[in-house]
């Protein structure tokens, strides 16, 4: 979802430095004269019934001048409620003190038409609240912060600021992103640009047809977009991650990907001088494994798992790698720098490889962006090996089997960062796994007590993801919370013991769980009925609550899965064999069951053939849905005292230890995937 600028304060990780070097930090001066100042319509109250939080943005101003290289902002919140007092009573700039300066031209209360000037530099607070310290990365980027005394219902708040600097990284180019609507109303938009002769922008819009106004200066072109009484705008359930319809102008000085690539390339230089020690790593995997292949899995396995995630990415280190001599030493680093140090022991071994730049929310949607190097958010490997061409992600730990079964994930497009790339690269994708699940209940009596025995193989990412799990949490964690998943079909169920084992050479992750039932019967209107059905295949699809769509909705994927259920029984149960398929654009399921003797099997397999529905696949898919509904989730019982009448299954009939198994339609195929509920 668009968020408004500037990023709100979120609770988290604070570091208050120190007085002096607060307002050192921070200065206060006078609007800059080049920007465009707008009148405003305070009594407009089109868009209060839309407000959020208790208020309403009345202004979002951004304006650029890249020939005095500063960027102004100004915000304007009108306070609605005595929740807007508490929710939009505090101003929270985020900034880099590495490359810019920050400041403030204004901060004030406008009550009944007065102003009331709020802006003293020694009520600020600046904050090193480093966000993403959770997923291991640290940015240097500071937060000013001032909780603003006496606001009242009415108010109008208004602060603007200048930041004076870009980041020298991308070498004088400038590339930015407009937005055009927001989850929330907005009364007054406006964007300038302002660009001197001899520079070149490109400019797009994506889902928006707002046109620029182009006022004539001389030795420079100005743009000036500007949006009234612009309505909320929100999202449909579930949307894929990769879905953006919000509105927004793109510009960029870039003129080509190969031109992003030509830049990229130069952050990742090839034949740099390589440290003794690295010399000998390098040495010493092509001395033990023989052949190309053998040393890109060595080379590989080695930087996932002995060089730890962790990014230091200040300043212009935001996009440059550190130098592969330095990761190699300090053993860690964040994607580039793993993807760095990968490609450079690869080529060094005389493998060619490439980095290839990633978005990881809007894979190939990306290929509808302007070219710029704010395209992406990741970084990873595409290598030639023996004339064959393989994907791998480094920050991906625990990766095993061989060269051809280590999965990558769905990013979909990329830019392989090597001067002769003139385009963005379709990748393939590339998941070779499934999920095995074998499900054995032994029941030995009517009394309830039962036993189960939960056998799970996993190959590709999910081994990956399972080997991850078992290295990064206790055996005890892992055991409960797969009990606890058992638990929600069987109230009182026990963990024995949990196993595992990962072959190295396969890449398979095997489990074993062992579990006590003493309540598996449940008593209904004088029956004992056991309710089965695919215990995880049950999870594998996500269906929204709201079938008319206009948004497409996102479906767990990649889904591979096979699972049997096998039911050990007191006496003989006949069973009507069945067989069914239910197929679609979006997934396919097969279920099949039968009976010998005391032994009743179902056998269940259900892949998603991708990672959403679109609108227009939406009916069949809902119908298709239910039909896998009448396909899955079955519902043994037994009548005690009745003479047996026959053994059709699917018949109402009862008689002295004749359980029936019936088709029951209470499953819906829902979101929760049992072997990802660790999710990362």
């Amino acid at each position: 979802m668009k968020r408004l600028f500037p990023l709100l304060l979120i609770p988290g990780l604070l570091f208050f430095t120190n007085a002096h070097a607060q307002h050192s930090k921070l200065k206060i001066e006078k609007e800059p004269s080049w920007i465009t100042v707008n009148k405003i319509n305070y009594d407009d109250d089109k868009l209060e019934g839309e407000a959020e939080n208790g208020y309403l943005d009345l202004v979002l101003d951004k304006q650029v001048s890249l020939k005095t290289g500063e960027r102004y902002y100004k915000r304007e919140k009108k306070i609605l409620s005595e929740a807007g007092v508490q929710n939009g009573s505090e101003v929270s700039v985020n900034f880099d003190p590495t490359y810019e300066q920050l400041i403030f031209n204004s901060v004030r209360i406008i009550r009944d038409g007065k102003p009331i000037n709020k802006l003293r530099l020694s009520d600020f607070k600046v904050v090193d609240q480093e966000k993403e310290l959770d997923r291991h990365l640290y940015d240097g980027s500071l937060t000013a912060y001032l909780v603003l005394q006496d606001v009242r219902k009415g108010d109008i708040i208004e602060y603007s600021y200048t930041k004076k600097g870009f980041n020298p990284i991308f070498n004088g180019k400038y590339s930015d992103e407009f937005d055009c609507n927001y989850e929330v109303p907005v009364g007054n938009l406006f964007y300038k640009l302002v660009v001197p002769d001899g520079r070149n922008i490109t400019i797009k819009n994506r889902n928006t047809n707002i046109t620029p106004v182009i006022p004539k200066e001389p030795g420079q072109t100005v743009y000036e977009w500007k949006a009234t009484d612009v309505p909320a705008f929100h999202l449909e359930s579930k949307t894929p991650g990769w879905y953006d319809p919000y509105g927004s102008i793109m510009v960029s000085e870039f003129q080509s990907w190969n031109e992003v690539s030509i830049w990229a390339a130069g952050l990742f230089p090839r034949n740099i001088p390589l440290s003794p020690a690295l010399k000998e790593k390098i040495k010493s995997i092509m001395d033990a494994c023989p052949g190309n292949e053998a040393r890109t899995l060595a080379a590989l396995r080695f930087v996932q798992d002995d060089i730890r995630y962790m990014g230091i990415e200040i300043g212009v280190n935001s996009h440059k790698p550190n130098s592969p001599n330095k990761i190699f030493a300090q053993r860690f680093g964040d994607c580039k720098d793993k993807s760095y140090l990968l490609v450079t022991m690869l080529n060094a071994m005389g493998i060619q490889a490439d980095p290839v730049l990633i978005n990881t929310y809007d894979k190939k949607s990306i290929t509808g962006f302007l070219p710029s190097g704010y395209a992406f958010d990741h970084c990873t490997v595409r290598a030639t090996v023996n004339g064959k061409m393989y994907w791998f992600d480094p920050t991906i730990s625990f990766q095993r089997g061989p060269i051809d079964q280590i999965a990558y994930p769905d990013y979909q497009a990329g830019l392989v960062v090597n001067p002769s790339t003139t385009a963005l690269t379709s990748i393939p994708f590339h998941e070779p796994g499934s999920n095995d699940i074998k499900e054995v209940f032994k029941i030995y009596d009517m009394s309830g007590k039962a036993w189960l025995k939960v056998t799970t193989t996993s190959t590709g990412s999910f081994a990956d993801d399972k080997r991850y799990d078992f290295n990064n949490s206790s055996l005890y964690e892992i055991k409960n919370k797969y009990k606890d998943y058992y638990a929600d079909y069987f109230d009182k169920i026990t963990a024995d013991s949990l196993a595992y084992k990962s072959n190295d050479t396969t890449g398979a992750f095997t489990t074993e769980e062992y579990y006590r039932i003493n309540d598996i019967w449940k008593n209904v209107g004088g029956k004992k009925k056991l309710y089965l059905s695919p215990f995880v295949i049950e999870g594998l699809m996500n269906k929204p609550t709201d079938k008319n769509r206009t948004m497409p909705f996102r479906l767990t994927f990649p889904a591979r899965y096979t699972e049997k259920v096998e039911v050990n029984l007191p006496e003989h149960w006949p069973l009507k064999a069945f067989d069914d398929d239910v197929k679609c654009a979006n997934f396919v399921l097969h279920a099949d069951g039968n009976s010998v003797e005391d032994k009743v099997t179902l056998d269940y397999s259900y892949e998603a053939l991708k990672d959403n529905v679109l609108p227009s696949e939406a009916a069949n898919f809902f119908t298709k849905n239910d039909d896998a509904n009448k396909a899955v989730d079955y519902e043994l019982y037994y009548t005690p005292g009745q003479t047996s009448v026959g053994d059709d299954s699917r018949s109402d009939s009862s008689g002295t230890g004749l359980l029936y198994l019936v088709l029951s339609t209470c499953v819906v195929i829902a979101f929760f995937v049992r072997w990802s509920r660790n999710n990362k």
